[in-house]
């Protein structure tokens, strides 16, 4: 395994900001259209939110060609406007699978009303390959998270489990008050920004921005995610359809659960290659991006729903009892082990 810890451009929540082409997309004529690979096969078109560059497995293991092999084209309709989410888009016809959101989001979708369901896994947590890394400059008082008592702590979204979710966790962990400032500072790149100026006292940074700054001079980390809840499933997202999709396109749906299963693999086991094929999409120095670790297995951990689930319950995203996380996800198109 390549010990550089570097990162990858990935769109990991529902609350994300894409720009959106809805008006080019169409609706189920679009979704029949699809093209024809070399072997004369027709292609199946599966549309996602997102430009092609900044979409993780899914991006990477379309370059590679996993997702031709099993018959589908990956159409990418580009980034929402407006404030809309990539599950909102499902539920308007916009776009057929979401590919950037953890549990809760989905949870959150599904309690809305939006008929929406996880078929397959995508990133965890990982020690050396963090979904979060909390940022402080050099110069900081704050030496260990049980310190951001009182302090500016900047977030990217509106509450998230990963946002201030895994410090309140922390926080209620050791008995220490929520008093915490937070920054929302939702461009890419914003929070370093502003953590280098002074603005505020500490980031929770995710790829690329967190990879790329910790190694610049006068920056230091003070922990991770992994070290808040310390398992892979801290880190867990989700890829899915509609329930609509999934009843009408069964078996597109297993072979999109197979094709990313051999991305998946496929990117743990070729960092460097996978990073290359970043870089040159996002138009970076290759030495500056790697990859997030992704779940090998097929299916989707239960043990890692709960705990997004406990979580989010926990920090007060909904109250106890308001969902299963059964109700979630489904393992029936998981890839046969």
């Amino acid at each position: 395994m390549n010990n550089k810890i570097v990162s990858l451009l990935l769109l990991l929540f529902l609350g994300f900001s894409l720009t959106g082409c809805a008006g080019s997309l169409g609706g189920s004529q679009t979704v029949q259209t699809g093209t024809v690979a070399a072997d004369g096969k027709k292609l199946f078109p599966i549309r996602v939110a997102g430009d092609g560059t900044a979409n993780g497995e899914v991006m990477i293991g379309n370059e590679v060609g996993f997702f031709r092999e099993e018959g589908i084209e990956i159409i990418f309709t580009g980034a929402l406007k407006g404030g809309a989410t990539e599950l909102q888009t499902i539920a308007q016809g916009i776009n057929d699978a979401f590919i950037g959101g953890h549990p809760h989001s989905v949870a959150q979708a599904i309690m809305a009303g939006i008929k929406v369901k996880a078929v397959a896994p995508g990133m965890v947590d990982h020690p050396d390959f963090p979904h979060v890394r909390y940022l402080v400059r050099e110069d900081s008082p704050i030496k260990t998270l049980n310190d951001i008592v009182g302090k500016k702590v900047s977030q990217t979204s509106a509450t998230s489990a990963c946002q201030d979710g895994y410090l309140k966790l922390h926080l209620q962990q050791n008995n220490l008050p929520l008093d915490v400032e937070w920054v929302k500072l939702p461009n890419p790149g914003q929070q370093e920004q502003a953590l280098k100026q002074g603005l505020i006292d500490m980031t929770t940074s995710h790829p690329p921005y967190a990879g790329i700054t910790v190694k610049q001079p006068g920056i230091r980390q003070v922990a991770t995610s992994y070290d808040i809840v310390k398992t892979p499933g801290a880190g867990l997202s989700v890829r899915g359809f509609s329930e609509k999709f999934i009843a009408e396109h069964p078996d597109v749906v297993r072979a999109f659960c197979r094709a990313l299963q051999k991305s998946h693999k496929w990117i743990n086991a070729n960092q460097q290659e996978a990073a290359a094929i970043v870089a040159r999409k996002v138009k970076v120095d290759p030495e500056h991006v790697s990859v997030f670790w992704y779940e090998e297995r097929g299916h989707i951990d239960p043990a890692y729903m709960d705990i997004w689930v406990k979580l989010s319950e926990d920090i007060g995203l909904w109250p106890a009892g308001s969902i299963k996380s059964e109700a979630i996800y489904t393992n029936e198109f998981a890839p046969k082990e």
